[in-house]
């Protein structure tokens, strides 16, 4: 597969994520973690167009990449920062039980969000997107106002129905529009 070494062995995980050309017949599939060791590898698919898809037997619509390594990066967990405003909360506990919420909020620290910055951001996975010889542009996901979104839609739709999305692929998932 590009972009992973050959390592011999057999791989417990993998990422599922669309080729590029799939996007082009209208269907896009979300990238996702899977277990390789399961019977069945559930995938989502999105129909971009208001028209059924076929899609037939043998047809690529994911490719599936293994997870050569995977990197955990603990954070210092304090209970004076996490702890107070979560407390007031397990009074109605005893104990015992209040001291097995600490642990499990220490040992799932990393699924909580710690601050207003850090909401949507997930240091879990680490990946890289070939982008040429082109620098890559840095800018975190957003979501566009709800005024904007029926004006969004309508571009969206007039850029794809005239064939003018070329340079720039415009997806939409929901209320969020990506321009890349």
């Amino acid at each position: 597969m590009q972009g992973v070494p050959k390592i011999s062995g057999q791989f417990r995980y993998a990422i599922i994520d669309f080729p590029s050309q799939v996007s082009q017949k209208g269907v896009l599939v979300a990238a996702t973690l899977v277990d390789l060791k399961r019977e069945v590898i559930p995938f989502r698919v999105l129909n971009l167009k208001n028209k059924p898809k076929i899609v037939d037997k043998g047809d690529v619509i994911a490719t599936c990449e293994p997870v050569v390594d995977i990197f955990s990066h603990p954070h210092e967990f304090s209970d004076a920062q996490h702890l107070p405003s979560i407390s007031e909360n397990l009074e109605i506990l005893n104990e015992e039980q209040r001291r097995a919420v600490r642990q499990l909020l220490k040992e799932f620290q990393n699924l909580f969000s710690t601050c207003d910055v850090d909401d949507g951001r997930c240091n879990m996975t680490q990946h890289t997107i070939n982008t040429g010889d082109h620098p890559p542009i840095k800018q975190y996901p957003s979501r566009l106002p709800l005024a904007r979104k029926k004006e969004a839609e309508l571009l969206v739709n007039e850029m794809d129905e005239n064939g003018n999305n070329r340079g720039i692929g415009v997806r939409s998932f929901g209320f969020a529009y990506c321009a890349c």
